[in-house]
């Protein structure tokens, strides 16, 4: 298997993951349980699951008004969005 097929499954994976935690940190916030805490989804986005944790964020309307998490997530954001822009230019 070639490198890019191992590093879409892990995108693929993380992800999902991300995703699920969000989820249901959102669940567990609703239901006034144990907490995940907001470093722990933090480093989820910053190890590649930050579009699970935009998709869930908005399907799921978490952390959303939230204005120390925003900022933390939007920059990772940004720096996978630019990372992943430098790496495909070397293709196209």
């Amino acid at each position: 298997m070639s490198i890019e097929t191992y590093t879409c499954a892990y995108l693929i994976t993380i992800n999902a993951i991300s995703f699920i935690a969000y989820a249901l940190d959102k669940l567990f916030a609703m239901t006034k349980s144990q907490r995940i805490s907001e470093r722990a989804l933090l480093i989820l986005a910053l190890v590649g699951g930050f579009v699970g944790a935009c998709m869930s964020m908005i399907i799921f309307r978490h952390k959303i008004k939230d204005i120390t998490f925003l900022p933390y997530l939007l920059l990772i954001s940004l720096s996978w969005i630019i990372g992943i822009i430098v790496f495909l230019s070397r293709y196209f």
